[in-house]
């Protein structure tokens, strides 16, 4: 009788031994659960956002009247994105914070954005030797930060930026712009008085090989 009441209280005590680590495991899953569930919220985010960059974008460049007119069809379809309906929701509920970063459209030559400090992967070797050639690129950047991922997960720790400002990075989508109206027609008009002011001693005309007659006259392609 003796042997069976302690193996009775040897069972009452393993048992009990399971259950708490049953529910330290269930914590365990519990919090890592969340941290999936965050991360795959934010990777959803970054899409909506990439898509919100590119939509502004094709709005800029895909030609416009002047650089005046594809700045605001750019603002406007990013505002347009950002207070949608079913959007605003996933960015403006205090896990995310999605704004404007900045659009370089090539107006001028410094409103591209630089390759050789901000993309040096869009460099194209000189085969003369010189430096390299940066492929110019226009359009918008947005700026996500991600605030869900900055959480406590108890024992596994607390999870926060090196900075402390949050998690933010850039969201962007370059592309070739197009030639405005202005530039198409300010182009033509350049065009047509070179051709009413045309010389006849004037070359321009592209020859196949030396001393040969005359095969081609280059034009270059500009979208016009």
């Amino acid at each position: 009788m003796v042997m069976e009441k302690n193996e009775s209280k040897l069972i009452l005590s393993e048992s009990g031994m399971v259950t708490a680590d049953f529910l330290f495991s269930l914590f365990i899953t519990g919090m890592f659960g969340c941290l999936l569930f965050a991360m795959c919220f934010t990777f959803s985010i970054v899409e909506v956002t990439q898509y919100i960059s590119y939509s502004a974008t094709r709005a800029a460049l895909s030609g416009g009247k002047d650089f005046d007119s594809q700045r605001n069809r750019a603002q406007a379809k990013v505002d347009q994105l950002l207070g949608n309906a079913v959007l605003a929701p996933l960015l403006k509920n205090g896990w995310f914070n999605v704004t404007l970063k900045d659009m370089r459209l090539g107006e001028t030559a410094s409103d591209y954005y630089n390759g050789q400090n901000e993309y040096p992967m869009s460099a194209i070797p000189n085969s003369d030797g010189g430096p390299d050639f940066y492929v110019p690129a226009a359009g918008v950047r947005l700026n996500l930060q991600a605030k869900v991922l900055e959480m406590n997960l108890g024992p596994l720790g607390k999870i926060e930026s090196d900075n402390g400002d949050g998690f933010s990075l850039t969201i962007d989508s370059l592309m070739f712009r197009e030639p405005s109206q202005q530039e198409c027609q300010q182009l033509i008009n350049t065009r047509y008085q070179r051709i009413l002011n045309q010389d006849a001693s004037e070359g321009g005309h592209y020859q196949s090989a030396v001393g040969a007659a005359p095969v081609a006259i280059p034009m270059e392609d500009t979208g016009c």
